[in-house]
C-alpha cells in the first residue's frame, strides 16, 4: 500500500470515528446541528475512503476482491456510500446512522490488523466472473445494513426508550413505511446475494473444477442466505410485520458479516487463496 493510500485511509477511518459519535450525540440529545456535522463527516470519509480504493484499484489492476483488507475496505465504503445514498433520498432517515456508521467505523478498523500489501489474480482465479462476485456480494451487503439501520430505527421507536429521542424520531417516516421499505431492501438483498451464490459457483468451476463443495465460505455463504429467506417468508407467508420482523434483521446482520469476513479468520477455507488475512 503507498503513503497516499494509508493516508486517505488513516482519514477515512478517524472521520467515520468522528461520524459515528455525532451520529450518536446528535440523536440522543435530538441537535440537528450535530447530525447535520455527521452527515457531512460521512460524506468527507466516504469520498477519501473511495480515492483511496480508487488508487489502490488503478495500481493493483484489479477492484477490491482480493484479500480480507481489499474486501473488508470494499464492504466498509458501500456501507457508508449506501447510508448517504439513502438520506439523500430521506432526509429523516439520517438517524439510522446511530447503527451504520459504527458497523462502517469497526469493518474499515479490522482492515488495520491485517497485511496490506495487494493479492495478485492468479491464472485459475482471474475471471469476470470474479468481479461479478464481488460486486454483487458488495451490493448484497449494503441493502442488509441499510436494512439493519431502519429495523434498529423502528425497534428504537417502539420501545420504551423512545422518549429520549422524540424529537429526532418524530422526523422519520411513519412505522409502516419503515417497514416497507426495510422489506423491500432485503428483498433486493436477498436477490444480489442469490446472484453472488452463482456466480461464484460458475467462477468455482472454473478455478476449481466443481460448482460447490461445501467449503466453509460456501456453507455461511448459504446460511446466510437462508437467514434472509426466513424473514421474507416470515413477513410475506406468516405475516410477521413491525417489531418480530426487525429483530430477526437485527439477528440477521452478525451473520452475513461473518459469512463475507469471519470465515477465514475462524476456518481453513479454500477461499483463503483470494481472502487471505
Amino acid at each position: 500500500m503507498t503513503t497516499t493510500e494509508a493516508v486517505l485511509l488513516w482519514i477515512a477511518v478517524v472521520v467515520y470515528a468522528v461520524a459515528a459519535a455525532a451520529f450518536i450525540g446528535g440523536g440522543f440529545l435530538s441537535k440537528d446541528r450535530l447530525l447535520n456535522t455527521a452527515i457531512r463527516l460521512t460524506a468527507a470519509g466516504a469520498m477519501s475512503h473511495g480515492v483511496s480504493l480508487g488508487l489502490r484499484w488503478v495500481r493493483t489492476g484489479h477492484g477490491p476482491s482480493l484479500g480480507f483488507f481489499e474486501v473488508a475496505s470494499g464492504l466498509a465504503f458501500l456501507g457508508a456510500a449506501g447510508f448517504l445514498l439513502l438520506i439523500w433520498r430521506y432526509r429523516g432517515l439520517a438517524i439510522t446512522g446511530v447503527a451504520v456508521l459504527p458497523v462502517t467505523f469497526l469493518v474499515l478498523g479490522a482492515t488495520f490488523l491485517v497485511n496490506p500489501e495487494a493479492e495478485q489474480v492468479s491464472g485459475s482465479l482471474a475471471s469476470v466472473w470474479l468481479a461479478i462476485h464481488v460486486l454483487f456480494a458488495n451490493l448484497a451487503y449494503g441493502c442488509y445494513v441499510i436494512a439493519f439501520a431502519l429495523a434498529s430505527a423502528y425497534l428504537v421507536r417502539e420501545s420504551r426508550y423512545r422518549d429520549r429521542w422524540t424529537a429526532t424520531l418524530e422526523r422519520l417516516p411513519s412505522q409502516a413505511v419503515l417497514d416497507g421499505l426495510t422489506f423491500r431492501l432485503v428483498g433486493a438483498g436477498f436477490l444480489f446475494q442469490g446472484v453472488m451464490i452463482a456466480s461464484g459457483a460458475v467462477w468455482a468451476n472454473e478455478a476449481w473444477g466443481r460448482y460447490w463443495g461445501w467449503d466453509p465460505m460456501e456453507i455461511w455463504s448459504l446460511i446466510a442466505w437462508a437467514v434472509y429467506a426466513l424473514y421474507l417468508h416470515l413477513t410475506l407467508t406468516m405475516g410477521w410485520k413491525g417489531r418480530r420482523a426487525a429483530w430477526v434483521l437485527v439477528i440477521a446482520l452478525p451473520v452475513i458479516v461473518f459469512s463475507l469476513l469471519g470465515v477465514p479468520v475462524v476456518y481453513d477455507s479454500i477461499h483463503g487463496a483470494y481472502l487471505r488475512i
